[in-house]
């Protein structure tokens, strides 16, 4: 009997555990691998070309079933198309009963908390290089070490978020056509927020998005960031808050910044909620420093890109 179509997309990414694949990629891979088991099928069609997209149709057909049938195979679908995967070894989560002297030692919880703030931190410079050379944005961390922390622990909660940025037209332009713009009345900054997470599953994507609501809201494009949505529902959920709060979600390639893609458009707000970012204002000194340069920016039309993060390109 021959092996089922999903067994064999099964075995290819287990094979190839921790890559992420398109379908097409996938039939590709497995019409050139298994000849035997397609050859009636590429006679019927007449070409491998045609074979290859038949191939294609049947996976994403099964593909729903695929997940359901084998729980290894997961989806990422923070890329368009959609990819699948099994993850390789060492990003599985181990499980296993700890031993007394582990529980004795035990890290405490804030040093895990800790740990993935830290990741989550590494995203900021390929997103921010990201916003500069796609979207002509110059950005600035905001730290949570600045705030005021006056109302209590957890006083500051969802208050501010992980980026802030100002869209500049003319931050690429020639010089001689930016200091004519300067001359121009009626010159506004678009001012953007990210709230920065290292990825959506089914379990954080509703936690994930409220906060990036509640904290970027005041900005002309409130904005969602992580590395990949894992999963179909994770994405179809996100697609449903997005379009009903206007936040957008930004797919980040950590590797290669340029590859980084607004995957759904924020919905931009005409006039930015002044009595929010009064709120984050009060508590936070790297936020006052944000608006101080976004006023230089409006009163000069220059950007001082020493007192921003990084170094824009065309800076």
């Amino acid at each position: 009997m021959a092996i089922s179509l999903s067994k064999l997309v099964l075995d290819y990414l287990t094979r190839n555990a921790g890559t992420r694949l398109t379908v097409g990629e996938i039939a590709l891979a497995l019409s050139d691998e298994h000849p035997a088991r397609f050859k009636a099928k590429r006679e019927k069609l007449g070409s491998k070309s045609a074979l290859v997209t038949q191939v294609t149709r049947e996976i994403y057909g099964r593909r729903a079933a695929m997940v359901r049938q084998f729980s290894q195979i997961l989806t990422d679908a923070s890329r368009s198309p959609i990819r699948l995967f099994v993850e390789a070894a060492d990003e599985l989560e181990v499980v296993s009963e700890p031993t007394a002297a582990e529980i004795i030692s035990a890290p405490d919880e804030n040093e895990a908390v800790a740990a993935e703030q830290r990741r989550e931190h590494g995203l900021y410079a390929p997103l921010q290089a990201y916003l500069a050379e796609a979207h002509g944005v110059v950005s600035k961390r905001i730290r949570e070490s600045t705030s005021s922390n006056r109302r209590g622990r957890y006083g500051n909660r969802w208050l501010h978020p992980d980026i802030v940025g100002m869209m500049t037209p003319g931050l690429h332009w020639e010089d001689l056509v930016r200091q004519c713009s300067s001359a121009m009345p009626m010159r506004k900054a678009k001012l953007v927020s990210v709230e920065v997470k290292l990825a959506l599953t089914a379990s954080t994507v509703r936690a994930s998005f409220f906060q990036a609501a509640s904290n970027s809201l005041w900005a002309n494009r409130a904005y969602l960031a992580a590395t990949e949505v894992r999963g179909e529902d994770t994405l179809e959920e996100l697609t449903v808050l997005c379009s009903l709060h206007g936040v957008g979600y930004i797919a980040i390639d950590p590797d290669n910044a340029s590859e980084s893609r607004i995957l759904i458009p924020a919905r931009e707000r005409e006039e930015v909620d002044w009595a929010s970012a009064n709120r984050i204002a009060k508590e936070n000194a790297d936020f006052r420093a944000y608006l101080q340069q976004v006023l230089n920016y409006l009163h000069t039309g220059q950007v001082v890109h020493q007192l921003w993060d990084g170094d824009p390109v065309g800076a």
